[in-house]
């Protein structure tokens, strides 16, 4: 049986977040806390994943993604036009298919990326050191963001994106609009009885693996209303025992894995899979932080409870 959790962390581990932010109010829980700042226009400074501190003397006019979802969020805020380089990974939204690759998240083409000629390359958790020390060399500036375990860490991401291209208003828009829709459905599923929920990201021979209950995906997956049955467990590896144990009411897993999921011994004998209660998802949109995260909660949400979300 294949295993998939490898595929899923390297869409999974490639946000982060800067330390600074604009002011903005935690109208909603998660929220970007409201002590933290940028100022408008330039030079700005931003903080990358290990703390260290960039100074953009300039707005960015040619950039090279290292990660999916920060592609995403290029697009998101408008500024897709300074994107001059993406990863193979980096398939969203199509128009993107049209940029320049540079390879991979773990072996990106160092001189493909300087051939590119960028003022600002944007990485992702897998990006070495000795890859930033390259670039940097040459003269390019490099900033570094990853993956945090929490909704509010997207929120600052954005917060931190706007402020590097000078999109800071439309940046609170994407938060605002992100959090007042995961508000909504908080809100409606607030009094419901909880639903037992399970998201596969490997299964078989190679092991079971999920979401724990200090990772991103488990906040999404509360978001939605449902009570992930591996929240005690830390990071992704689980059991095949655990799972048979807790038999959930509700199983999640890609489109890819559907069918090899549910005809597969022990897995079909689950009550989720009996009973017709095991729903296909894009992993990306749990997998990436980025604004689509609203996304995922509302559609995990529709899936758990049908009848609030009719």
């Amino acid at each position: 049986m294949k295993r998939i959790w490898l595929g899923i962390f390297c869409g999974l581990l490639i946000l982060g977040l800067a330390g600074c932010g604009k002011e903005l109010e935690k109208a909603n829980k998660g929220g970007v806390d409201s002590t933290e700042r940028i100022e408008e226009g330039y030079p700005v400074t931003v903080q990358g994943a290990g703390g260290e501190e960039l100074v953009l003397e300039a707005e960015p006019l040619r950039v090279v993604s290292v990660g999916p979802n920060i592609t995403e969020l290029l697009y998101s805020l408008g500024v897709q036009e300074k994107l001059v380089g993406r990863t193979d990974y980096c398939d969203y939204p199509k128009e993107v298919l049209s940029v320049d690759t540079i390879g991979t998240l773990y072996t990106p083409d160092v001189e493909k990326i300087i051939s590119l000629e960028p003022d600002l390359v944007i990485a992702s958790t897998h990006f070495l050191d000795e890859t930033k020390e390259k670039l940097e060399a040459v003269g390019i500036s490099v900033l570094v963001l990853h993956e945090e375990n929490e909704l509010e860490g997207v929120y600052r991401l954005i917060d931190t994106l706007g402020a590097v291209f000078n999109q800071k208003g439309r940046a609170l828009e994407i938060v605002e609009d992100m959090q007042k829709r995961i508000a909504a459905v908080e809100e409606k599923v607030a009094e419901v009885e909880p639903v037992s929920v399970y998201y596969v990201v490997g299964y078989g021979d190679g092991g079971d693996y999920t979401a724990g209950g200090d990772t991103f995906i488990h906040e999404i997956l509360t978001a939605a209303g449902g009570r992930n049955v591996a929240e005690e467990v830390s990071g992704w590896s689980y059991s095949l025992e655990k799972l048979l144990e807790a038999d959930p009411d509700v199983i999640l897993v890609s489109e890819a894995d559907y069918e090899g999921f549910v005809e597969t011994e022990p897995y079909a004998g689950l009550r989720a899979v009996k009973e017709g209660r095991v729903y296909t998802i894009d992993e990306n949109l749990l997998n990436r932080q980025c604004d689509r995260n609203a996304d995922a909660v509302e559609q995990i949400a529709r899936m758990l409870y049908p009848g609030v979300f009719s």
